[in-house]
């Protein structure tokens, strides 16, 4: 027997197509092919069946959820979408248009409340950013909505992001799906 890995993501779509207690990854991958096999296949993009999507909660950016345990679905900064987005990712890119707008440590440091110090440092879990030769601490997903939502207010630009909590007993609303947006201007 070969051993596949898959992402989760993967395993939660597969998850989707299961009738519980019966299915193992097996039959339902097998039953995956033997759709792609008939004479009227599914195009790949698209799942086995489309699972009904719970609507999304919106909530204000002034009161943010506890975001523990969430992975991100979609998200934008100042206009522009982001790649596979995680919230590090996001706090990186907001340090570097922090720094292109602002083009001072000591203002972005100001603006945006995370650990970060001149230059480089790969330790106690920095991240080393060249473009712009500053270091950033990884934070909690919860320390960096607070960071994102800041420098956004402080920038004056739009952030977005869509989400779901894992399922999960201590996650704020397991399966749910979620989106917060802070608006670039001073309400």
């Amino acid at each position: 027997m070969r051993e596949i890995p898959i992402d989760q993501s993967t395993f939660e779509r597969l998850q989707l197509h299961a009738q519980p207690l019966v299915d193992t990854i097996d039959t339902v991958v097998n039953r995956a092919l033997d759709a792609l096999e008939r004479d009227t296949p599914i195009p790949p993009s698209q799942p086995l069946r489309q699972p009904a999507m719970a609507p999304e909660r919106e909530f204000d950016w002034r009161t943010p959820p506890d975001v523990s345990h969430t992975k991100l679905s979609d998200a934008a900064l100042h206009g522009q979408r982001i790649d596979k987005p995680n919230w590090n990712l996001l706090l990186k890119r907001m340090l570097e248009l922090a720094m292109e707008r602002l083009s001072d440590f000591d203002a972005v440091q100001r603006i945006c409340p995370v650990n970060m110090v001149r230059g480089y440092k790969d330790d106690e879990g920095y991240r080393y950013l060249s473009e712009i030769d500053l270091s950033f601490q990884g934070a909690s997903a919860n320390d960096s909505l607070r960071a994102l939502v800041a420098a956004a207010r402080g920038l004056g630009v739009e952030f977005e992001v869509g989400f779901s909590w894992r399922q999960k007993e201590s996650a704020a609303y397991p399966g749910e799906r979620a989106r917060l947006k802070a608006p670039g201007r001073a309400l």
